[in-house]
């Protein structure tokens, strides 16, 4: 494997389903090259679109942007930029685990700032010259403070990232005021799987195991993830195994293959194998010596 396709296949690991911590992950006027594929991951994105020539898929919603577009989106509906290569493609994207702004953050008002992500799903914000400029100000304001080794910088830094939910949330108050409740009760237990999942992903997982847990019926359970993410509740689970995976061969190199294989939830590794070439392109072993390479 070249060198392009070895950065292509750190670029895919970087943003199809990466589980980041519990911080703020954000990428200020990002324009490295993507490959166009589909992707999901349990964080809330806001994304910006700064200059290029881009169309959007969301689940089956496709969004043709315009330079300061903003999209915000569920996380797990399946989406896919899909760009013109002979032009740059600048973006400013950032992820966050809701329950970080709910239960570590204890400011009036900070829960009401992500409504629109549960109720609206997933929406294209076209802003005007105005708009434009306050995003883009907040926007670099949190690029210049994301350094977390600085405590004042990377509180500044949080403060920049509030506003931007607040002025996200004005642009989207009456959208939301007319969602219907009932579909962000759908999206809740979705939202529900996903947690469950992340909790317990390394164990032996079951639909029955789901049922007791949500009081929910398995078969509607499965029905209804598959309906809003687009994929299944074990494709899920497989996707989110192989990439908790590929983070231990990064960080762990001197980690059997075998031991990580039952470390993320596989009983055999010859299964782990299968999975993971299918999801990856690539074998555990072939891919284990592609990053010592590099």
């Amino acid at each position: 494997m070249n060198e392009a396709v070895l950065r292509g296949a750190v670029i895919v690991l970087a943003s199809r389903s990466v589980i980041h911590t519990n911080r703020i992950n954000y990428r200020f006027r990002d324009d490295q090259p993507i490959h166009a594929l589909f992707h999901s991951h349990p964080e809330y994105e806001i994304y910006y679109f700064h200059e290029g020539s881009c169309s959007y898929l969301i689940g089956d919603k496709l969004f043709e942007l315009a330079p300061g577009d903003l999209i915000l989106m569920h996380g797990m509906t399946l989406h896919c930029a899909n760009i013109d290569k002979s032009r740059s493609y600048v973006r400013s994207v950032c992820h966050f685990n809701p329950a970080y702004i709910t239960e570590t953050v204890q400011i009036p008002g900070t829960a009401e700032l992500i409504e629109p992500f549960r109720q609206l799903q997933n929406v294209r914000l076209r802003l005007n010259a105005q708009q434009r400029e306050e995003a883009e100000a907040l926007l670099r304001r949190m690029s210049d403070c994301n350094v977390p080794q600085d405590k004042l910088a990377y509180f500044r830094f949080h403060l920049a990232f509030y506003e931007l939910l607040a002025f996200v949330y004005r642009l989207c108050e009456e959208m939301v005021e007319r969602s219907d409740g009932q579909s962000s009760e759908k999206l809740q237990h979705v939202q529900d799987i996903i947690t469950f999942v992340e909790h317990r992903y390394m164990e032996d997982i079951h639909l029955d195991d789901l049922e007791s847990a949500l009081h929910l019926n398995r078969h509607y359970l499965a029905k209804l993830f598959k309906s809003v993410t687009g994929v299944t509740i074990f494709n899920y689970l497989f996707e989110r195994r192989i990439n908790q995976s590929r983070i231990l061969m990064t960080m762990q190199p001197d980690v059997s293959l075998t031991d990580i294989s039952y470390q993320v939830g596989f009983k055999h590794p010859a299964h782990f194998s299968r999975v993971f070439k299918k999801y990856v392109g690539e074998t555990p072993e072939k891919y284990r010596r592609l990053l010592m390479q590099t």
